[in-house]
């Protein structure tokens, strides 16, 4: 039993309900966050030096196990205490600068393990690390309250350090449209935040929680001291952006959180300016597209060469899926509307994922259908023409 923990129940301080509170920290040795209810607790019951105690303990048991988010949340509790106590911030960036390594001297068989990859906060340096942690603020919400709302200017960057969230979508005259539910570690509010546009969605608290935030004009003064930082958001900013768009593709709306990382693994970027030519009809074609930002306008043309519009395609449409399946040369032309950011698959590790996701194929086809059927709508070539064969 820690030493503070010993001292908390000696003469007149015992008391019922921090005693129960401690039995529950010694049954549920790895529920860390019991120990912050105690600092709570006692906080409360203005013991603020048996509180910063139970804080730093907390706060110790965060970081080694690897709960970099949590050891931060509690790290601005203990500071708002006792501002002198900066050196747990240093002993936190130091511990996630070494990578991996053993933040204590002589690894071995007590070592820590390996620390997970955070998103955004792993890839700072050391003193970018310490100087977004001092503009971190941490807020509080109950059961019901709205960290955001859909509409409301997105100038503010979450992720949640206790809790769970309810993210949905409204639109007049219909019911929610549920999105996903968020949990400890996860972000919410990217978008908006770099985008700098409304957002396109509500946040629910779903029970308590508490949320580390990170205000737009905070993280500018950072990236004013530390230009380097600007890479690792815009880093950050492309690979959430990448990951929700393939979670949200009826593509690959099936896949696990691990099976997504690994098709984005697969996924080569390609970026095309406005008017530019991205597929021929009649060339050959062996991949396929998911778009990730812009329009790209499909077209074909009639036997005088004029440009027949068929598709207006714009952020999570696919496209390049009938030559991947049917092995036949292109039967479109697609060209970007505006400047446009593409995910290729190539054909190896399409057949790759068919393995696992053979559903994809029957989604695939469908559209084939729908895409090859307005074709001949717009060529005027009915499904039982004879000229037909000749077109597909």
């Amino acid at each position: 039993m820690p030493e503070f923990l010993e001292g908390l129940f000696s003469g007149s301080k015992q008391e019922k309900d921090v005693r129960e509170l401690q039995q529950k920290i010694l049954q549920n040795r790895k529920n860390h966050h019991l120990l912050v209810k105690l600092g709570d607790l006692l906080e409360k019951k203005g013991r603020r030096a048996d509180a910063l105690e139970a804080y730093r303990e907390a706060s110790g048991r965060f970081s080694r196990s690897g709960f970099l988010i949590q050891a931060i949340a509690v790290n601005k509790i203990i500071l708002r205490l006792d501002p002198s106590q900066s050196q747990i911030q240093e002993h936190l960036a130091s511990l996630y600068a070494e990578r991996g390594i053993s933040a204590w001297e002589g690894s071995g068989a007590g070592a820590n393990p390996v620390l997970p990859v955070i998103p955004l906060f792993s890839d700072l340096k050391k003193d970018e690390f310490l100087r977004l942690m001092q503009k971190i603020q941490t807020r509080q919400f109950h059961p019901g309250e709205f960290p955001c709302r859909q509409g409301e200017r997105g100038d503010c960057l979450f992720v949640i350090s206790r809790g769970k969230v309810s993210i949905f979508r409204e639109e007049a005259g219909k019911e929610k449209i549920f999105l996903n539910t968020l949990q400890e570690g996860d972000f919410f509010g990217e978008f908006a935040f770099f985008s700098q546009s409304p957002r396109t969605a509500t946040v629910e608290a779903l029970e308590e929680a508490e949320i580390l935030e990170i205000s737009k004009g905070d993280l500018d003064e950072v990236v004013r001291e530390f230009p380097g930082v600007s890479r690792v958001l815009w880093n950050f900013y492309r690979e959430r952006v990448a990951d929700t768009l393939v979670a949200t593709s009826a593509l690959f709306r099936s896949f696990s959180p691990p099976e997504r990382k690994r098709l984005l693994q697969m996924f080569i970027p390609q970026e095309f300016a406005a008017g530019a030519l991205v597929l021929e009809e009649g060339q050959p074609g062996d991949s396929l597209y998911l778009i990730k930002k812009g329009e790209a306008e499909v077209f074909t043309r009639d036997v005088q060469g004029e440009i027949l519009p068929l598709a207006c395609l714009r952020e999570g449409d696919f496209f390049g899926e009938i030559s991947l399946i049917t092995g036949r040369p292109r039967t479109a032309s697609v060209k970007a509307r505006q400047a446009l950011e593409l995910l290729r698959l190539q054909k190896d590790d399409f057949n790759e994922i068919l393995k696992t996701h053979p559903e994809i194929l029957t989604i695939l086809e469908e559209s084939l259908r729908y895409r090859l059927g307005n074709k001949l709508k717009a060529l005027g070539v009915f499904r039982e023409s004879p000229k037909k064969e000749r077109i597909l």
